[in-house]
């Protein structure tokens, strides 16, 4: 059975939680953020296979798992999005990332993807230029930040206005002594 999230934000009609401790054995723990905002959510950086079932477990006690609006992915790594064809294959989400790696994501969804759903990967991709974007959720607006040398390249940082939290993704990660 999934944990319960912890709520970092709810003011009835916006709402942030956070999912952690998914991975167990081998890998690399980290955290998964859903805001919800009236009847549209965002998912951050989902992780791989690792997290994928009981997160989606998770999240469907929350939200019908079909109706998620976005994907936010703040960068290319394997624990932030390599589960990338599984939330294609089952929501109906549009995928949020940098433009530099808009054009690898492709390489983490089937063809077979593509040909049931009627829609290429890049038509469900929102690619982020290298300024930062809006992105629309619900009745708040979501920052798409460029954080582009804070962990890699094209690296995104999301802020979310209502709450006042800043999704820092791997801030620093990458620093070693």
């Amino acid at each position: 059975m999934a944990s319960s999230p912890r709520v970092l934000f709810d003011n009835g009609q916006h709402k942030v939680l956070c999912f952690d401790q998914l991975v167990t054995g081998d890998g690399v723990q980290s955290n998964q953020f859903l805001i919800i905002d009236g009847n549209q959510h965002a998912l951050l950086d989902p992780g791989g296979d690792l997290t994928y079932m009981p997160l989606s477990l998770a999240l469907s006690q929350h939200i019908a798992l079909r109706e998620l609006t976005y994907v936010f992915a703040s960068h290319q790594d394997p624990d932030i999005i390599a589960s990338l064809d599984k939330w294609f294959l089952h929501t109906n989400c549009k995928v949020v990332c940098s433009t530099l790696w808009a054009r690898f994501l492709p390489h983490l969804s089937a063809a077979f993807l593509t040909k049931a759903s009627g829609t290429s990967t890049t038509e469900r991709m929102i690619a982020v230029p290298d300024r930062g974007q809006d992105i629309p959720l619900g009745n708040c607006v979501i920052k798409a930040v460029p954080a582009h040398f804070l962990h890699s390249v094209g690296n995104l940082q999301f802020y979310d206005p209502v709450s006042g939290i800043l999704f820092s993704g791997d801030m620093g990660a990458s620093m070693v002594d």
